[in-house]
């Protein structure tokens, strides 16, 4: 999986499953099967402060169902451009597949990890995730990560009383007392952001989706979210809780304590980038500011390892901070940077990451797209260096525009 790329860095996206079935039908039943252009070439000034007007509206105190919204990827704005008939179709189709893969590892892996479809067996796969090159598997039993990773898309798709059985199981159940190593940046959007957003959900504290708050919720989740989280911050420059560091945090975590058994250096700009948006929920809803302040910190640093035309490589070593691949894209190791400086500003209000992603933003219209989509090139050089490619983690990206605002270019490049 994934092998290309340096330790911490298997999957750049933030990715958050978005979806269940609207049935409260007794869980056998309900588990069956279920039934453009570039900005910085041709935009005007005007167009630019239009973005910067769009974005800036939201600077102040923002409700939880925008950023319980956020960390689902989930659009909070009408769908046009299909038919009703066809939205529709569209929606029972992935409803169908969620189930099919749902319903599958509810029969044979829960309640480990990961379904192996194959053999229909499991995998306890938390501690092979972001390229572990020795995985500590002695002594781990899962926390089933399926399971939690699939909470609020259990309720996105309307079945509260599965939600609510596995909101409970989950709070009963699962702990991270486990002495093994983990890769920050899958535990912290696989997990850490499972355990929140199912949280607010639970707690009612989501507006429109009051249905779906768990009768006899006690935070148990938001507790095991604190919990993971104080172990998240032994893998920050000790300084970072405070606001304070100069280093990049490690791409693995021991769960314990103590330094991972394999310190690897590497760390990939998506892996050290792509922390606020959970950890600054954490903090928020804790009232404890040690973990955003961490998150806000590593990020500051790694925006310094910039090149003078504000481009970012794609792998760093998080000890020495030199660039070992300089490699400028919006794929894999990188692409969730870009997301979560947006999305980070958006839910936070932190004004500097406003002005990280619109240079950010610039800087890859003008050094990396190449006709109808984007390539790669050298951070300090610029100019695509090859034929533009279609890498798949990089998806996203029509989306965040859209998010920014620049509708019309996230028009032309989906479409192209």
């Amino acid at each position: 999986r994934d092998s290309g790329r340096p330790p911490g860095c298997s999957s750049a996206r933030c990715s958050r499953p978005c979806t269940r079935v609207h049935s409260d039908a007794p869980r056998s039943q309900a588990l069956r099967h279920g039934p453009g252009r570039s900005i910085a070439s041709s935009a005007t000034p005007a167009r630019h402060a239009g973005m910067a007007s769009f974005v800036s509206r939201r600077r102040s105190a923002v409700p939880l169902h925008w950023m319980v919204c956020v960390l689902l990827l989930q659009s909070c704005g009408r769908v046009a451009g299909f038919p009703a008939s066809e939205r529709v179709r569209l929606r029972e189709k992935v409803r169908e597949m969620f189930y099919h893969a749902y319903g599958g590892y509810m029969t044979h892996a829960f309640p480990h990890d990961e379904l192996r479809p194959l053999s229909r067996s499991y995998t306890d796969s938390l501690i092979e995730l972001g390229n572990a090159v020795r995985p500590t598997r002695e002594g781990y039993a899962g926390v089933a990560l399926t399971l939690i990773d699939s909470l609020d898309t259990l309720a996105v798709l309307g079945n509260a009383s599965e939600f609510a059985w596995g909101v409970r199981w989950v709070g009963q159940h699962v702990t991270f007392d486990q002495d093994v190593d983990v890769s920050l940046f899958e535990t912290n959007i696989r997990v850490l952001g499972g355990l929140l957003s199912a949280h607010l959900l639970a707690a009612g504290e989501v507006a429109g989706a009051e249905h779906l708050t768990v009768s006899g919720y006690d935070g148990g989740l938001l507790r095991l979210a604190a919990d993971l989280g104080e172990r998240f911050l032994t893998a920050f420059d000790p300084g970072a809780a405070r606001g304070v560091c100069t280093l990049l945090p490690r791409a693995f975590v021991r769960l314990r304590g103590g330094l991972p058994r394999a310190a690897h250096q590497e760390q990939c700009t998506a892996g050290a980038g792509t922390l606020l948006l959970e950890m600054g929920m954490l903090s928020r809803l804790t009232a404890d500011p040690r973990f955003e302040s961490a998150a806000l910190c590593a990020l500051r640093v790694l925006w310094g390892k910039r090149s003078p035309l504000d481009l970012m490589g794609n792998s760093i070593d998080g000890k020495t901070g030199a660039w070992r691949n300089p490699a400028a894209g919006i794929g894999a190791g990188s692409d969730s940077f870009y997301e979560y400086l947006l999305k980070g500003y958006l839910v936070f209000g932190h004004a500097d990451l406003f002005e990280m992603w619109n240079a950010s933003y610039v800087a890859v219209n003008t050094h990396l797209r190449r006709g109808g989509w984007y390539g790669e090139a050298h951070m300090n050089k610029g100019g695509v260096e090859a034929a533009a490619y279609v890498d798949s983690l990089a998806a996203f990206w029509p989306a965040l525009q859209v998010l920014a605002g620049d509708v019309a270019d996230a028009s032309a490049l989906h479409s192209g």
